[in-house]
């Protein structure tokens, strides 16, 4: 007598099926979803940005983005985030010295400034 087949896939097999899922999820940008908090994101901006980028999102210095206008913001958070967090330019990173919530309450803040 012989033995029936097992035709269910394995563990292995399964896995498999999912490596271009989880590759294409790892893959997507990193997008936030807490909310920030606009109110203590005026305060860091007042502290942090202002001097270069103005009290109303206008550049003060030459080759700062002007946030007045919303052409600097049309970018994803998660891009603004890393700018903020790693620096760019003539910009210094904050990394340590802003936590990663007050970088998002910041980033809520600018696109408010937009006229």
């Amino acid at each position: 007598m012989t033995e029936p087949i097992d035709t269910r896939p394995s563990k292995a097999c399964t896995s498999l099926r999912l490596f271009p899922i989880i590759i294409l999820l790892l893959s997507m940008p990193l997008q936030f979803s807490i909310a920030a908090d606009y109110f203590n994101g005026r305060q860091v901006y007042e502290m942090h940005c202002e001097t270069c980028h103005g009290v109303d999102g206008r550049s003060m210095v030459p080759g700062t983005p002007d946030f007045s206008t919303g052409d600097a913001l049309f970018r994803a958070d998660s891009d603004l985030f890393t700018q903020i967090r790693e620096g760019k330019g003539v910009m210094p990173a904050y990394r340590g010295i802003l936590q990663d919530n007050e970088i998002r309450d910041v980033i809520a803040y600018v696109r408010s400034l937009q006229n």
